[in-house]
Formats: structure tokens, C-alpha cells, sequence
């Protein structure tokens, strides 16, 4: 074709695309129906395009390149990596090589019995067969099983993406998130991690490191700026392509074999977090471009949508989710011993070594006579012993206080300069009002806690008794009480406070796929050339954090798989 004729389809197409609803600017998501792709002009064309950057869109790509396709990404933000370079770069595989080397047995009937237990609490029966789960449930999670293991050792041999079991700072293999519950049976070393040529652990960058350089090698093209906006289908609903708006305009890209969307969930889309979260969340570690893209794409061909009002929950600072809504890095622990969270009445919510996602669902607690939520922000509140014990979020001794740490000579003063705190962002959150006996509160809730420390039981929360409380939490300094995790706060000030509200990782609901990573329909009839994984889609988990890297486990699991099936077509 010569570049005039280029340049007249290009036009013809900008004349199609803005009749089918697409505009002039490219920006409104949808679908687009030709009668065949061989009667339509395209820019591009791949066997497979793989949507998005992160580890599920990489490993979608991979599983394509390995099996033979050709394969285009295509990169919303101007940079690769999404929210998986931001990350740990964990990933949580049951069955994992790392744990058959070590001896550690870990069965299908206790992974599947754990991850019921934990995912669907509501539908939890310990006297069931299927413990319960309706069958695309139970099909999801057991085809995970059968699969994680042989996805991770797969990329490892090849080189795409080299991994080693993750140890805690003991050096010993991790916990899940639940561990401390029967049905977990007390496995360890799930969580496994991406490694470094030195053999150490790494994190999410590396990750990508790994599989951009992978996909390149391999023959396969990465655009950034190219956010797609479009899904291409032919009329009998078989989808063939994307169109995408790109720094040269509306493109559209032809995929012989399939689409695999890895695009990220709705974190930084206000209207979607408020419609669809049951927590009241304010922003997160997701990177600015996870918007839901998909969703509103997938609705428009029919998709059936699930797991919707469920995220990867996390803490953030309040101030500085207020500031970024994509935050640098959520509150993933809370450091300290002498040192509690509470709500606007003084009062502890939860065992504060407890993991991230579990603590962020207390902000969601809804006082019924009132009509709020009386947890929706809180206090991490310490002393100076805490400053030196150390730990996340806690300033080391003598070093300057963040803007957002509060401080006060007593707990009056405390009191006080947190309500003002709270004031001064009211423009921002509304007025947000302390109890007015908090002061009073507070100290018992001290005196209480202090008690805890003295005999190392926790009779409230059970501070320091889960296992993945000590996996995470190290001790650099041990003050000799019997349960390090809990000192008792000081009678004397200098006290500090840190305020925190609810966030995410990211959402984790989105178009409901198939044991090949198929998109679904409304009649439970897959899409054909249309698979998504990771945060994009109805996550597999429901409603837990199973463990370390459980958001990257399944993703890059599913990423892989929907690669190699969508290779396969013809």
C-alpha cells in the first residue's frame, strides 16, 4: 500500500470509528462491529495483543511468544511496568517447586479447603465435596492449583522469569495471611519470589525487567501511549482486535488469535470506586492509568461482570492519599511496639501486626444508628521507646518528623492537635469530629493495652499470635517483655500520631473468566479471542488476600494460560 493510500484509509477508518461512537478524541470506551477482518483496513496486525504492562499482561505475552504467536503490547501509560513495578514482586504459588525441593507437602484438598475457607467465607461448608463453592468457583481454583506451579517453573527455566521461594527475615518460609486458621494446616513457603542474578530476592521492577527483556528478545513489539478504548469484534461476536488512541491518533489493531487484557483494575476511577467498593476508599498503590478501561468495554459486548465490591485492600497515610491518589507506597505495616491504632473513640480495632488487607477492612464498619462509619479514619498512635524500636511508618530518633507525623507533650495536647489536624483537611473530607470523651477513652485504652504488654497476651486482638504477624514484623530491638510485638506506652510524652484511611492495591473485580482465561458471557458462554487476567478481571480469590503475592500469583497464572490457549486458535 503506498502512503497515499495510507493516508486515505486512515481517513476512511477516522470517518467509520466516529460513526460508531469512538469521537474525534478516541477517549470513549466501547466496541466496534465490522462483517469480517478481512474487509477491514488495519494499522497493525499480530496473532496476539496482550493489553497492558504488568506481570499479568507479560506473562500473557509470554505464554503467546512460547507457543509460537506473534505478539503486540499495548501500553496505556508512557512507561512499561504498571503497578507490579511498584510492587514487592511477589507471587503466591501453591505447590511450588521451591516447596517439593524442601519437602513441603501441600496438597490440592488443603489448598482448595484453605482458599474456600478464606475466599468465600459466606459460603464455606466444611461437610461439602465442593466446601460449598458454585462450580466456576471451585473449577478456577482448582485449575490454579494444577497449574501454578508449572506456569512458574516454566518461566523460570526459560530465563523469563527467574524465581526462589520467599523467606522471612528469619530465613524461613513464609505463612499465609490465615495461617493461624485450621484449615490452612499450617503450610508454608507459598509465597515465592522473583530472583535476582545474585540469587537474592527481588521485587516487582525486577519482574519486569526480566519479562520486558524476554519479550523483546523474543521477537515481540511493546507501544507505550497507546490506550486502548475500542474492542474489535466481527458480527458473529468473535473479537478480532482493538482500536487504540495513540500519540499518531485513533490505531486499530488486527489479533488473529486473540486479545488478553492485563490492564490493571479501577483504583483511580472515582465514580466506579464509589459505585462498586463496599470500603470507602480514597486512592492507592495503583498506578494513575488503572481506571477500568475494561469494564466499561466488556459491558458493551456483553461480559458478565463479578467480584466487583472486592480490592486488594490497604491502608494509606490520609494526607498523603489526599495529596497523591496514586500514593508512592500504602501503609503495609505498622511499626512499633509501643504503639496502638484507634478509632475517633480511643478505642483499638485489631491486632496492628495483623497483614494490611485484613486491617484496612475495619475502616468499612458501619454504625447503624448513627449512619457512619466510625473507623473510617484512624489514628496509629506511639511514643518515643516506639522511635526506638523502629519499624514502618515510625521515625528513627532524632531525625526530622514528616509533615504528616502529629505530635503532643500529653495526651490532652495529642488530642487536640489531631482534631485540628483533622480540621484543617475538612475541605477535603468534611468535618470529621474526634469523641469528645476520646481523651478519657484514649487512656484507658492505653492502660489496657499496657496491661496486654506486661503479661504478652493480647485478650482483644491477639496481637503477635498469628504467624504471618512474625513473618512480617522483625524485632530490632527486644525490651525483654514476653511478647515483643507489645511494650506498654510511656506514662510521659512526647506521644505521635499518624492518621490513616482506607486504599487499595488495587480492584479486583472485572469481566468473569473461564479455567482457559476466557472472558464469559452473560449466558456463561466464552468469548471467543477475548481473555483477561489479574486485576482486570473477577479475581478467583473473592473476597481474601490468600497470602504473600496473591494478587501476582494468579495474575501472572492466568496471564500465561489465556497466552497459551489464545497461541492455540487458529
Amino acid at each position: 500500500m503506498t502512503d497515499q493510500q495510507k493516508s486515505a484509509s486512515r481517513v476512511s477508518r477516522r470517518g467509520f470509528m466516529k460513526a460508531a461512537g469512538l469521537g474525534a478524541a478516541g477517549t470513549s470506551m466501547g466496541v466496534v462491529t465490522v462483517s469480517s477482518a478481512q474487509a477491514q483496513s488495519w494499522d497493525q496486525e499480530t496473532d496476539v495483543i496482550a493489553v497492558g504492562s504488568g506481570g499479568a499482561a507479560f506473562a500473557g505475552a509470554v505464554g503467546a511468544i512460547d507457543n509460537g504467536a506473534e505478539v503486540i503490547m499495548l501500553e496505556k501509560a508512557p512507561y512499561t511496568g504498571g503497578t507490579t513495578a511498584k510492587s514487592g514482586g511477589g507471587f503466591w504459588i501453591p505447590n511450588s517447586p521451591y516447596m517439593r525441593a524442601m519437602g513441603i507437602e501441600d496438597s490440592k484438598e488443603d489448598f482448595l479447603r484453605y482458599c474456600a475457607r478464606v475466599s468465600f467465607p459466606e459460603l464455606y461448608n466444611d461437610q461439602s465435596e465442593t466446601y460449598g463453592l458454585y462450580d466456576l468457583q471451585l473449577k478456577l481454583l482448582d485449575t490454579y492449583y494444577d497449574n501454578a506451579a508449572r506456569v512458574v517453573e516454566t518461566l523460570n527455566d526459560s530465563g523469563a522469569l527467574p524465581s526462589t521461594m520467599a523467606l522471612s527475615w528469619e530465613g524461613e518460609p513464609g505463612s499465609d495471611y490465615h495461617a493461624q486458621l485450621a484449615e490452612n494446616a499450617g503450610i508454608r513457603g507459598r509465597q515465592t519470589s522473583t530472583r535476582n542474578e545474585d540469587g537474592t530476592e527481588g521485587f516487582g521492577a525486577d519482574m519486569i525487567y526480566y519479562f520486558e527483556n524476554y519479550v523483546l528478545d523474543h521477537g515481540g513489539e511493546i507501544l507505550t501511549s497507546h490506550r486502548v478504548t475500542k474492542i474489535v469484534r466481527e458480527e458473529d461476536g468473535r473479537v478480532i482486535g482493538v482500536v487504540a488512541d495513540t500519540p499518531d491518533g485513533e490505531r486499530m489493531f488486527r489479533a488473529r488469535k486473540g486479545v488478553i487484557f492485563g490492564s490493571g483494575g479501577f483504583t483511580h476511577n472515582k465514580q466506579m470506586r464509589t459505585t462498586y467498593l463496599r470500603t470507602p476508599v480514597m486512592g492507592g498503590c495503583a498506578v494513575p492509568t488503572n481506571e477500568g478501561d475494561l469494564i466499561l468495554m466488556a459491558s458493551e459486548i456483553g461480559a458478565k461482570l463479578g467480584n466487583l465490591n472486592e480490592a486488594w485492600n490497604q491502608q494509606e497515610i490520609l494526607e498523603e492519599v489526599l495529596e497523591y491518589s496514586s500514593v508512592p507506597s500504602g501503609v503495609f505495616f505498622l511499626g512499633g511496639d509501643s504503639m496502638i491504632a484507634v478509632n475517633r473513640f480511643g478505642q483499638r480495632m485489631y491486632d496492628e501486626k495483623y497483614v494490611y488487607p485484613e486491617r484496612t477492612r475495619s475502616h468499612q464498619a458501619y454504625d447503624i444508628f448513627n449512619g457512619d462509619y466510625p473507623n473510617l479514619y484512624q489514628m496509629m498512635i506511639f511514643d518515643e521507646k516506639a522511635r526506638e524500636f523502629g519499624g514502618f511508618l515510625i521515625p528513627q530518633p532524632g531525625a526530622d518528623l514528616p509533615k504528616h507525623v502529629i505530635t503532643g507533650a500529653t495526651w490532652e495536647e495529642l488530642a487536640a492537635n489531631i482534631q485540628a489536624r483533622f480540621d484543617s483537611l475538612a475541605s477535603e473530607i468534611g468535618s470529621y469530629k474526634l469523641a469528645d470523651n476520646f481523651t478519657e477513652a484514649l487512656a484507658e485504652t492505653v492502660t489496657r493495652f499496657n496491661g496486654f504488654a506486661e503479661t504478652g497476651v493480647d485478650e482483644d486482638f491477639h496481637r503477635g499470635e498469628a504467624p504471618i504477624d512474625r513473618f512480617f514484623h522483625a524485632i530490632p530491638l527486644d525490651r525483654g517483655y514476653p511478647n515483643p510485638y507489645m511494650a506498654p506506652i510511656s506514662e510521659e510524652g512526647p506521644y505521635y500520631a499518624i492518621l490513616l484511611a482506607a486504599g487499595t492495591l488495587d480492584t479486583k473485580g472485572g469481566p468473569v473468566f473461564n479455567e482457559n482465561a476466557q472472558v464469559i458471557s452473560t449466558r456463561d458462554e466464552p468469548i471467543p479471542g477475548l481473555y483477561v487476567a489479574g486485576n482486570a478481571g473477577a479475581s478467583p480469590s473473592g473476597k481474601s488476600y490468600l497470602g504473600g503475592g496473591g494478587t501476582l500469583g494468579l495474575g501472572i497464572t492466568f496471564g500465561y494460560m489465556a497466552g497459551e490457549h489464545a497461541a492455540s486458535q487458529g
